[in-house]
């Protein structure tokens, strides 16, 4: 298992939680950021999220075409989360379970229990040979893109959420893996008196963005990984002194951007303007 992903690499992000009072326009649907965690093998430190889901709220508001509310908190940790939390927790892993993304060996032990569970019909062993059957795999692959169901008590709590948040959509964004390695591929270590510029980042994540109305999902991917594609805008930017904290902030932004052109994406293919 690859190292978590440091503090060290987080100090230099520029976290902006303090947003604008959430202010609803008519004429647009509205997306509630559900919430942003990792269900990943590895567990990424709880700046990471709250880096990335400011970023993504700013980069859905640009788009001028849905109100965004901000309203989740985002969740990491090795504890389960409760209350309402913890049906949050629960919506995503059904999310994510369900859809064609999930790979058991790349997931947490709190998602695999989940998914386990839920795909083999309530019997966790049937659930792990599931996944043991490629040619399942191969037919989950060929639905990428296309919305599917949540299961009939999700679905149910789904509309719960849609009508207390008055949102038309929930996002729910599973940032898998992060890492920091170096040219040569060995992870990237606690030596902060390395030079940083030339090493690698690389960012996974899955979002699933899921209609209150009918319980269908739109899922995408993103996965970034750059090192000289980045050099010279990062020079422009930083000096030739940015370091792989200054290399993250570039590439969360990246995705950010990346996600919400998706999630316009997704509106459309699941019936919205």
């Amino acid at each position: 298992m690859r190292k978590v992903f440091l503090s060290l690499l987080l100090i230099a992000l520029m976290i902006n939680p303090a947003y604008a009072a959430f202010e609803k326009k008519s004429n647009l649907p509205t997306i509630l950021i559900g919430e942003v965690r990792g269900y990943g093998e590895n567990e990424l430190i709880p700046e990471f999220f709250d880096s990335f889901r400011d970023k993504l709220v700013t980069a859905l508001n640009d788009l001028n075409k849905f109100n965004v509310n901000p309203a989740r908190i985002s969740i990491a940790g090795n504890a389960e989360p409760s209350g309402e939390a913890g049906l949050f927790s629960l919506l995503h892993k059904d999310a994510i379970a369900r859809g064609s993304l999930y790979r058991r060996e790349f997931a947490n032990a709190e998602m695999i229990r989940y998914g386990d569970v839920l795909l083999g019909g309530g019997d966790a062993d049937k659930g792990r040979r599931y996944f043991q059957n490629d040619e399942i795999t191969k037919e989950r692959m060929k639905r990428l893109g296309q919305p599917y169901d949540m299961t009939f008590a999700a679905v149910s709590q789904v509309r719960e959420v849609g009508q207390k948040y008055d949102a038309d959509y929930i996002l729910f964004v599973n940032l898998r893996d992060a890492d920091v390695l170096r040219k040569t591929g060995g992870i990237f270590g606690t030596h902060q008196e390395d030079q940083y510029r030339g090493k690698k980042v690389l960012i996974e994540l899955e979002y699933y963005l899921v209609d209150v109305k009918t319980g269908k999902v739109y899922e995408g991917q993103n996965a970034e990984k750059r090192t000289s594609l980045t050099t010279n805008v990062l020079i422009g930017k930083y000096g030739q002194n940015y370091n792989v904290g200054n290399m993250v902030e570039y590439i969360l932004t990246d995705q950010a951007q990346k996600v919400a052109k998706g999630i316009d994406k997704g509106v459309k293919t699941l019936g919205g303007k």
